[in-house]
């Protein structure tokens, strides 16, 4: 399962994915994956939840979170869930241009039977198909 949380800047979609990983946490019987471009979350999220900071993996690319994220699966056959917040910006590219990476994770998702949490900084209506189809 994949789950986007869409909105323009400043509409509260960190609040509503820390909200969601801490969550999932409590009823969790595996791990809960939190991948940020940073460690600002640190202290908002809950102690069993697994923070990622991108950067200092040298995750810059579509290709490099896919990997990184076959990686983590490899070595942990526990992990239940994965959010990503702000994809665009760990990967360096528009939501337009990420056709690849959406299509990668509902791979991922099918295969591994991990779901995702995905932030995305876009209005509805300019969210492009690729998209639009894990909106529930």
């Amino acid at each position: 399962m994949i789950k986007i949380i869409y909105g323009e800047k400043g509409t509260g979609k960190t609040k509503q994915i820390v909200d969601n990983a801490n969550q999932s946490a409590k009823s969790a019987k595996g791990v809960v994956v939190y991948i940020d471009k940073d460690t600002n979350r640190m202290h908002d999220l809950d102690r069993p939840i697994r923070l990622v900071d991108a950067k200092s993996y040298g995750i810059e690319t579509q290709d490099c979170l896919l990997a990184f994220i076959k990686g983590m699966l490899a070595t942990n056959f526990d992990i239940e869930k994965i959010l990503i917040d702000g994809m665009a910006k760990i990967v360096g590219a528009s939501i337009d241009e990420m056709e690849k990476i959406y299509n990668g994770i509902e791979e991922i998702s099918e295969k591994f039977n991990v779901d995702f949490v995905i932030t995305a900084s876009c209005a509805l209506e300019q969210l492009p198909p690729f998209v639009k189809k894990f909106i529930k």
